[in-house]
């Protein structure tokens, strides 16, 4: 509801692309989602087609199914919460299969390799420690061609209090996978 951050959103749109962040409780209220997607596009002014779950929740595989139902094509849920590395086994982008329709669908999951809350606080990783975990993770996606996907949140960025120092790895990560050219 708040104007100033509907103009917010509506800057960033201009420079990166935006998708939803579905609320908990919309993972078994299907009328949430919907309502969620239509408020975005209405600010957005423009279709919303990429996908974020929150708290990585996932039930397989009503989530997917309930996103292709409102049209997302591309899902960045697909990741670990408490470690790092492909819950999905692979680092490249790929549809969801349904098994019980035994299709391909048109929804795009892309499966990140690290969260930085699974090393701060899941693992207990200190920031120095985070880049030596990442950098490597990098290298092997490069060397089987995949894709290097991470989650950071907005208050990691802000090298406040108990975030000091994470801006730098996230700075440090973004420099190393764009010089060896694995970032989507």
């Amino acid at each position: 509801r708040s104007k100033k951050l509907q103009s917010l959103i509506k800057n960033l749109s201009d420079y990166a692309r935006i998708g939803i962040h579905p609320s908990y409780a919309s993972n078994t209220n299907p009328e949430f989602i919907r309502s969620e997607i239509s408020k975005l596009q209405k600010i957005l002014k423009r279709e919303v087609k990429l996908s974020r779950q929150h708290f990585l929740k996932l039930r397989f595989p009503e989530t997917y199914n309930r996103l292709i139902d409102h049209d997302i094509t591309d899902d960045y849920t697909m990741g670990y919460a408490a470690e790092i590395g492909f819950r999905a086994g692979t680092s490249s982008p790929f549809y969801f299969y349904d098994l019980d329709l035994e299709q391909a669908t048109p929804l795009r999951v892309h499966p990140f390799a690290v969260m930085e809350a699974s090393l701060k606080y899941y693992m207990k990783v200190e920031p120095a420690q985070a880049i030596e975990q990442i950098l490597p993770m990098i290298d092997e996606i490069k060397k089987v061609d995949g894709t290097f996907v991470s989650l950071w949140h907005n208050e990691s960025l802000s090298d406040h209090k108990q975030w000091y120092g994470w801006k730098e790895v996230y700075e440090k990560m973004i420099e190393y996978a764009m010089k060896n050219d694995t970032l989507s």
